[in-house]
């Protein structure tokens, strides 16, 4: 699902500090700015480096899938929810009710033209959070991820959590469809007796694949030597300033542009 792809980009051969510069300066931007322009500018530019990155689109089939999703529940839920909010105190522009009657508690779920405009807000925004930060493990080979977290000071036991979690997700769905798939070949038809069994082999896989991987870690005595050699060393070059500073400086436009607008508000 979410797991490094091997290639030979321009991104790839950057050092993963400026990938994660990145991430975080259009994560901020995304969460300061409400304008419909500067989320849709984030966007692009998301999508211009992953263009960048060259990672394969049958690779990208879950992410899409996963942004499809945050799409329609922010959709749905803003449409509905957004004027029920108790701080609310602008007009209320009811299209249609999701419900013919008046339930108790939830009402009839009205649909707002505020709702579903704020709704195109926050799904542009939860696009633009998700898009950023996903850039890191698809170009950052794991190697370089500990070593990077290494030039950071983060604790030994910490890496380790970080990277094994990384590796682990791609594992369990590299299982979950072998499983499903030996499932397949063995019956026509599956039901949901089958579905639990396949939950239940994969458990027994993932606690097996848990135990190997900490008796492979007692073995090469890991946390005894608080000190670690590398034979792979990194360095922030001249093209990793260059990409930390378009980093900074789409971070700082959509500052500029958010400042304006509270500024032009002030002075109404």
């Amino acid at each position: 699902m979410i797991e490094y792809v091997n290639s030979n980009s321009p991104l790839h051969r950057l050092d993963p500090r400026s990938k994660i510069i990145f991430a975080l300066c259009v994560m901020a931007a995304a969460i300061i700015t409400s304008s419909y322009i500067m989320l849709a500018f984030l966007i692009v530019v998301s999508a211009i480096i992953w263009i960048i990155a060259d990672v394969p689109f049958r690779k990208l089939k879950h992410v899409f899938l996963i942004l499809l999703v945050f799409i329609i529940m922010g959709m749905i839920t803003q449409a509905v929810f957004y004027t029920d909010r108790p701080d609310y105190t602008g007009t209320v522009t009811v299209i249609f009710n999701l419900l013919p009657y008046n339930v108790p508690v939830i009402g009839s779920l009205p649909v707002t033209v505020e709702g579903l405009m704020y709704g195109v807000v926050f799904s542009m925004r939860m696009v633009a959070v998700l898009l950023a930060p996903m850039i890191v493990p698809f170009t950052t080979h794991p190697s370089d991820m500990i070593l990077v977290l290494r030039e950071m000071r983060f604790p030994e036991w910490m890496i380790l959590l970080i990277t094994m979690s990384i590796r682990f997700i791609p594992l369990t769905f590299q299982n979950f469809y072998t499983i499903r798939n030996a499932q397949k070949l063995r019956k026509i038809k599956t039901g949901f007796h089958d579905l639990m069994l396949l939950m239940e082999t994969l458990l027994i896989t993932s606690l097996k694949t848990s135990k190997q991987t900490a008796l492979s870690l007692e073995t090469k005595a890991f946390g005894y030597s608080s000190k670690r050699t590398s034979l792979k060393t990194i360095k922030f070059g001249k093209k990793d300033v260059i990409f930390s500073a378009f980093s900074v400086a789409v971070l700082g436009i959509v500052l500029m542009n958010t400042s304006g607008i509270w500024i032009k508000s002030l002075n109404i």
